[in-house]
């Protein structure tokens, strides 16, 4: 089972309003399926919003895929120069497919 990674910068969406709530920076991890287990994806990213709603989100990433996710727990905010960076992890439910994109930017 190999494991492969990426990263970049994205968004992560509300899934009922169908709106952007952050943008992101992530470190996303993927197995590929094999015959006996599905293709799994996990990993974490940062963000200068902080997150109250952490459930029903969709997460898109620089290469255009999109997927449903688990935001399942965050750390202690990090305090750069200017500002506050939130880190969260997050688990993915289902494929990561190229969805249509949402109409309404952040």
């Amino acid at each position: 089972m190999a494991i492969r990674y990426s990263n970049g910068s994205g968004r992560l969406h509300d899934k009922e309003l169908e709106r952007p709530i952050a943008e992101i920076q992530y470190q996303l991890l993927e197995t590929n399926p094999t015959r006996y287990t599905t293709k799994k994806w996990w990993g974490e990213f940062s963000t200068k919003r902080e997150l109250k709603k952490r459930n029903n989100c969709m997460i898109e990433f620089e290469d255009g895929r999109k997927g449903d996710c688990v935001i399942t727990s965050s750390s202690t905010a990090t305090k750069s120069r200017v500002t506050f960076r939130y880190h969260y992890s997050f688990y993915g439910r289902g494929p990561i497919d190229r969805r249509s994109s949402f109409m309404r930017r952040l």
